[in-house]
């Protein structure tokens, strides 16, 4: 047995026979501040399936047609591993890939955090490792570590940088719902240790490890997150290092809860919490999806998860070529500028103190600052109960001189009304800042409920109730169709 698999051994031993010393240990959080603090970060779907872009064989295989999303071609065509691998890797040479450009959009489009597929459940490495000859460096032309080029340029731009990593699928080399794979269950579970162990040691802070899709099985889990923490302590581990059916309380290493794919959540969050949201249908490169999300529609994602306390991680899906889609950077080109009036209601903010929200949209806090994100306008004046104190001060966000909106407050009814001009300055969301000058106060005897995208297909439960509602169609891709 060599030193690796050695070291494996013992610790899957001790995380056997020792539970109740690892779950005892005081849990220390404080590398999760920044994480808090960021609310918006790129994900980037990429690797062999982008030169398919969904279609094998002259049928489409992308999510748009109904099926799996684009990465999971392999499966969906049921193509076997030495087809995939012979017909793909010697076309993956994405000449126009550059680091620095997808980083500079991510950075403008106001995103703090890049999260890249270092390994999807196609098995294919982006990545140079020595745990298998199926990567980037190996066999493709292409012959550059993407991992390391993008690792090296979020730190130069200052942004932090992370890798989503499929720890439990693999098609290629464990099988696992895709036939026999090339490695046995043991010899599979040390490629994981090794990749592991180089993602963690050759590219510098991992922010990040976004595991996905894994299984009940806790002792594989824990030795995988515990060397996680063993090799760098601040990397933050997505909960997806553990099935969904493992008991929060047994997830000994999930840093915070991932929510289901492409799902906003429908109401306050009761811990650290993140969405992935795509910006159409497919996540990987689908070349006939056309159903794209607008600006507003992610400005109002980042509104409403802010609001409920959860992170948004929107994704692109760059093409063969290594290039991204015109469609995504003016997306994200059109939010980042949102983001530079606005940025100050999502970046460090707290979620809502009230657990519902309004007709009008959602709002978050900051110290004594409430930042009410109105998404539907009405000339008649934004309105909000709830809050027990009157305000000492409100104006748009976006106004650099603060001029002050007029006030009217109610303390029977502890309701607040800002009166607004008749157009909303802003269309895809008008931020206005209310001051108070103590701390924030809740009534305790306040009374809502959520009107914004309570499930995956209603937007807006009273839509009615505005003149504005209704102009922009709930995104299908939103509806989990």
């Amino acid at each position: 047995m060599n030193k690796r698999k050695r070291l494996f051994t013992l610790l899957i031993t001790f995380l056997t026979i020792a539970p109740v010393l690892v779950r005892s240990a005081p849990k220390d959080d404080s590398h999760m501040e920044w994480w808090r603090d960021a609310r918006y970060g790129m994900f980037i779907h990429w690797g062999l399936y982008s030169i398919a872009g969904g279609e094998w064989k002259g049928k489409d295989y992308g999510k748009e047609q109904g099926g799996a999303s684009a990465e999971w071609l392999m499966k969906s065509a049921d193509i076997s591993k030495e087809e995939y691998r012979a017909t793909l890797t010697p076309q993956f040479n994405p000449t126009s890939f550059d680091a620095e450009e997808w980083v500079s959009v991510a950075k403008e489009a106001g995103m703090k955090y890049v999260v890249i597929t270092s390994k999807h459940h196609d098995g294919f490495a982006l990545f140079d490792t020595e745990a298998t000859d199926y990567d980037v460096m190996d066999a493709t032309p292409f012959k550059r570590d993407i991992i390391k080029e993008l690792s090296e340029e979020c730190a130069k731009q200052g942004l932090r940088f992370g890798v989503y990593y499929s720890q439990t699928k693999d098609w290629y080399h464990r099988g696992l719902g895709k036939g026999s794979g090339t490695l046995s269950n043991e010899d599979y579970l040390e490629l994981v240790q090794i990749q592991l162990d180089e993602l963690l040691s050759k590219y510098g802070d991992m922010a990040v490890l976004w595991f996905d899709t894994g299984g009940s099985n806790l002792i594989e889990a824990d030795a995988q997150g515990a060397r996680v923490r063993e090799l760098q302590p601040d990397t933050v581990i997505c909960s997806r290092l553990y099935s969904r059916r493992v008991p929060l309380e047994d997830r000994r290493y999930a840093d915070f809860e991932s929510l289901p794919d492409r799902m906003l959540p429908a109401e306050l969050a009761t811990g650290d919490s993140e969405t992935c949201m795509t910006l159409r249908h497919n996540w990987g490169y689908d070349r006939n999806d056309d159903a794209w999300k607008s600006s507003k529609d992610v400005v109002e994602f980042l509104a409403l998860c802010a609001a409920r306390g959860v992170n948004l991680l929107l994704n692109v899906g760059p093409t063969p070529e290594g290039t991204l889609l015109p469609e995504e950077i003016d997306r994200l080109t059109e939010v980042g500028a949102w983001m530079k009036e606005n940025g100050d209601a999502i970046y460090g903010t707290q979620q809502s103190p009230l657990d519902y929200d309004f007709w009008w949209g959602a709002m978050t806090r900051k110290e004594n600052k409430l930042y009410l994100h109105v998404l539907e306008w009405k000339r008649e004046g934004i309105e909000f109960n709830g809050i027990a104190a009157k305000p000492s001060k409100a104006y748009f966000l976006a106004d650099p001189k603060q001029k002050p909106l007029p006030l009217i407050y109610d303390a029977k009814g502890a309701v607040t009304k800002v009166k607004v001009p008749a157009k909303a300055p802003d269309s895809k969301n008008t931020v206005i800042v209310v001051e108070y000058a103590e701390s924030i106060v809740v009534d305790s005897d306040a009374k809502g409920k959520y009107h914004w995208y309570t499930n995956r297909r209603t937007r807006h439960t009273d839509i009615e109730k505005s003149e504005a509602a209704g102009r922009h169609a709930l995104p299908q891709a939103v509806t989990g169709n």
